[in-house]
């Protein structure tokens, strides 16, 4: 399931600094032990997935899925000071990483050699493969997954998770041949307050400004399945509450 990432806003304000944001992809060597360790640092901030690091290894070096970095770029004027925001908020991720990864997706990558070392504010994957059939990820139909994306909550409603989605569309069509992009995420019914899930979870103050789902439909994603029980959280009580979730898919030509 994609992970919740930041929403749009309406005023005009705001959306002419959104169109501002530009973010580099720089894929996660699995081969690191420094980017495994601020991979987990991000999954655990994230909230979920911090248990999946081992078989992400093995999925990238495999070309199953595409791990990449979301970087700001050091030439933007605004990079300083949304890094410092970052870094105030998770002083953990404050040392740099390496540029390493050489293999993303089954083909050959070099690094940026402008870019030797970047703190990175989130992560996205681009996936040539998912354990769920609903997605329908066929490389060799053009269709890949996003499963997997997380902007730092420091930065969140800032335009960075949509310039995310961008540069990630732009590689699945350039690099990969994609024709579409496929993702699935909560349903918008179990962001209702009187939804008994949420209320079970204790989530009832937590709705987002904009849910997942409106996001992604904002973008250009449309909703092709919905799926009763899809996914599923355990109260504190240990009662297991199924969750509706909606597939969605974007063409990209």
């Amino acid at each position: 399931m994609a992970d919740m990432v930041s929403g749009d806003v309406s005023n005009t304000a705001e959306s002419q600094k959104m169109a501002s944001v530009s973010v580099i992809l720089i894929p996660w060597d699995p081969e690191s032990q420094e980017h495994a360790e601020r991979m987990a640092q991000q999954r655990i901030a994230c909230g979920w997935k911090q248990d999946q690091i081992e078989n992400w290894k093995d999925q990238q070096r495999e070309g199953l899925i595409g791990l990449h970095w979301i970087v700001l770029p050091p030439s933007d004027p605004n990079t300083t000071s949304r890094l410092e925001r970052h870094i105030f908020a998770f002083p953990d991720e404050a040392t740099p990483l390496h540029n390493t990864c050489k293999r993303v997706l089954s083909r050959s990558h070099t690094p940026d050699p402008a870019i030797s070392t970047f703190i990175p504010i989130g992560h996205i994957s681009l996936d040539s493969w998912s354990p769920y059939d609903s997605l329908q990820t066929s490389p060799s139909n053009g269709v890949y997954s996003l499963t997997t994306f997380y902007v730092s909550k420091a930065l969140q409603y800032g335009g960075i998770g949509g310039a995310a989605m961008t540069a990630c569309e732009t590689m699945a069509a350039r690099d990969f041949g994609a024709k579409a992009i496929t993702l699935d995420t909560l349903a918008n019914e179990e962001y209702r307050p009187d939804n008994p899930r949420r209320a079970a979870m204790g989530l009832e103050q937590t709705r987002p400004r904009v849910t997942p789902q409106d996001w992604y439909q904002r973008r250009g994603y449309i909703i092709y399945l919905k799926k009763e029980d899809g996914f599923f959280d355990t109260d504190p009580t240990g009662k297991i509450w199924g969750a509706t979730l909606v597939c969605l898919k974007k063409e990209l030509v």
